[in-house]
């Protein structure tokens, strides 16, 4: 599933620039979305079959942080001494706007901003908070759009909320993917379900109620977890390689495609949107069945994650230093930049913590037999 894990982390970095030759590929959100199931599928995956017996829950947890924290705070140091160069000759940066509006905190709010932008958790709460000024307390707000300044823009690496809702839900998937799956399927039921309650009763059609809302997100993970147990239904039959290779083709041309499929229906409910989603967790089972073995396709897979948290940061420096125009546009710079520099991340970075990782798992499973 490599390709397509780049592919979709592309998508977010096309959304957030600019389309390279035509191509949109994946709504940010709609690509999102996907990462979702995607995660839902692995994580029933592993603690079903890498995790298990006394002390799994721990050791589970602990590998997902060091799968995330130390690429995250990789860039997150590269942000702020960009951004202190940055301010130093513009005025402008996240780090600009914590001096402007530093008096206007209290503690509470200021330390809350320091810790979620250091251990991402919460980040997708911001979207939900507003600031006042007067009193320098945070308070709820129904549309963050509204609120000045947005507390969104306190945060360093802002695409990072979408982590805080994977930390959520990796805290409770060892209490979710071992049951049975018309427990599963219930809970899909009620996370969809509020998410029309929320659309039809309340008229919250819009972000951050669109797609940050982990109680209605939360159906896109379990749907990763069925995906997985269809994926172990399907592994009793062997089916041929070019029927799997032509599901595979068919999503990569979905994803390539969807920027040119009309959509006139209101986002939370778009056909287009929910379309590619349904067709997406389907052919999850017979694309990892194909490309499980593809050491190219694992490799590929591993920069989607850099990819994903470094190109904003990429994005502002091109802007800053207006080098993108010249090069082939924002989108394709920032793209190939971007990928570069996860290169650059997984190999000095990543590999090295991945060692430990595994590691350490199977350290655990020798004291478990």
């Amino acid at each position: 599933m490599g390709v397509l894990r780049l592919l979709l982390a592309i998508s977010v970095v096309i959304n957030h620039t600019e389309a390279i030759f035509g191509f949109r590929l994946v709504d940010a959100a709609i690509a999102v979305q996907a990462f979702y199931i995607i995660s839902g599928f692995y994580m029933a995956m592993i603690l079903n079959e890498k995790y298990y017996g006394k002390g799994s829950y721990k050791l589970f947890i602990t590998n997902r942080f060091l799968r995330l924290y130390p690429i995250y705070w990789t860039v997150l140091l590269g942000t702020i001494l960009a951004c202190v160069v940055i301010v130093k000759t513009s005025g402008v940066g996240t780090l600009n706007l914590y001096s402007q509006h530093y008096d206007s905190m209290n503690l509470s709010s200021f330390l809350f901003l320091i810790f979620t932008n250091i251990f991402m958790f919460f980040q997708d709460i911001v979207m939900f908070l507003g600031l006042d000024t007067t009193t320098g307390a945070l308070f709820f707000t129904s549309n963050f759009w509204e609120t000045s300044p947005m507390l969104n823009q306190f945060l360093f690496i802002p695409q990072a909320w979408t982590i805080g809702i994977e930390l959520t839900f990796y805290l409770i998937a060892p209490l979710l993917v071992r049951r049975k799956t018309i427990h599963i399927i219930a809970f899909m039921f009620c996370s969809l379900l509020l998410r029309f309650v929320l659309v039809f009763g309340f008229n919250l059609t819009y972000d951050p109620w669109t797609y940050r809302f982990f109680p209605t997100e939360l159906f896109f993970f379990l749907a990763g977890i069925i995906a997985y147990r269809l994926y172990k239904y399907f592994q009793r039959f062997q089916m041929k390689e070019n029927y799997l290779l032509i599901i595979w083709i068919g999503l990569l041309l979905f994803s390539f495609g969807f920027g040119f499929i009309p959509s006139k229906m209101m986002y939370s409910f778009s056909a287009r949107n929910w379309l590619y989603l349904l067709a997406f967790c389907m052919a999850l089972p017979f694309v990892f069945a194909l490309t499980k073995k593809w050491k190219f396709d694992r490799y590929i897979g591993e920069l989607s994650y850099p990819v994903y948290i470094a190109h904003l940061l990429i994005r502002w420096v091109f802007i800053k230093i207006d080098i993108s125009t010249s090069l082939g546009g924002l989108g394709l710079t920032t793209t190939i930049a971007t990928i570069v520099f996860a290169i650059v991340l997984n190999e000095v970075v990543q590999k090295r913590v991945e060692r430990i990782r595994q590691k350490r798992v199977i350290q655990s499973n020798r004291l478990n037999h």
